[in-house]
């Protein structure tokens, strides 16, 4: 018997889970438009970047990225392998104040793996040089967003941008994100590879943290845990990268993803005024502070 569940979560695709018998995959689609209140434009093409993106990840990482059984390249469609029963969805673990570092260092040693592979990898440098998706998933809905909104960090924000922009040292998942890992006692998958792109590696470093931080915002008493998660995130990144990730750059990156949490067109969930209020407050002080470092993020005074 066949059975088809619509499974939620995302704002990009239309995402389906298929069983029959003992098998159970997972079929996506992206959208042209996504479900944010704001109008948000993307190629459905994206999907098949994802595709793409994915076996080359998996070829790194077996055991944490799912398998790609079929691509549909006129439908824009893929087929890949569900997760094994009992993954279940890191940001929703995280919300719970379920935090454990060893995850953060996990995922810094993959993201490494991936960062430093593709860096020396022609093939994949070649294929993955074309940023559309990244600039109308993330440059403009987040950072230039941002920039519109405070017209008086426009330049600072420019000046980010245009830095980051400047650099094509290897694949960047795009979207490195809680909410994008599964995990389980020991494992994890990575998904959503779909704005994966030849750029600057301090992104995927910089979102991942800005997600924690934006937690630590939402749940101040568990502030100490997740600045924990993220210190073995970075630390076991920065001991197995060999890729170079400017610190300073990082900061300002984190800085201007705070205020796209806030201000960009995909607000964070679960903020309520006030934690929108610090997450603002922290992000301006990042950005205007010439010498804020990594530590100031878990002082959102």
């Amino acid at each position: 018997m066949l059975r088809v569940e619509a499974l939620g979560g995302g704002v990009s695709a239309d995402v389906f889970a298929v069983s029959f018998g003992d098998q159970r995959l997972v079929v996506k689609h992206a959208l042209p438009r996504l479900r944010v209140a704001q109008e948000w434009l993307s190629s459905p093409t994206r999907v098949l970047v994802e595709a793409d993106a994915m076996a080359f990840a998996r070829r790194i990482r077996p055991g944490n990225v799912p398998e790609i059984i079929d691509v549909d390249d006129e439908r824009l469609v893929i087929v890949m392998t569900a997760a094994p029963p009992g993954m279940q969805n890191w940001k929703a673990r995280l919300l719970e104040g379920i935090i454990d570092p060893t995850i953060g260092a996990a995922l810094g040693a993959a993201l490494a793996d991936w960062h430093t592979k593709s860096s020396s990898d022609p093939a994949v440098l070649s294929r993955f040089g074309d940023r559309t998706h990244f600039f109308d998933l993330r440059v403009a809905p987040f950072l230039q967003r941002v920039a519109e909104v405070h017209q008086d960090l426009a330049t600072k924000i420019g000046d980010v941008i245009d830095r980051m922009m400047a650099r094509s040292i290897c694949l960047v998942h795009g979207d490195f994100s809680p909410k994008n890992v599964l995990v389980d006692q020991g494992s994890f998958w990575v998904l959503d590879w779909e704005i994966a792109h030849i750029g600057d590696p301090t992104f995927d470093l910089a979102f991942l943290v800005s997600h924690l931080a934006c937690k630590a915002i939402h749940r101040p008493s568990d502030a100490a845990r997740y600045h924990a998660c993220a210190d073995a995130f970075l630390a076991t990144y920065f001991d197995r990268s060999g890729v170079g990730v400017e610190k300073h750059d990082l900061v300002c990156q984190i800085g201007g993803l705070l205020l796209a949490r806030v201000d960009g067109k995909s607000p964070v969930d679960y903020f309520d005024p006030l934690e929108r209020d610090t997450a603002r407050t922290l992000g301006r002080r990042v950005l205007v502070e010439d010498n804020a470092d990594l530590a100031d993020l878990w002082e959102p005074q």
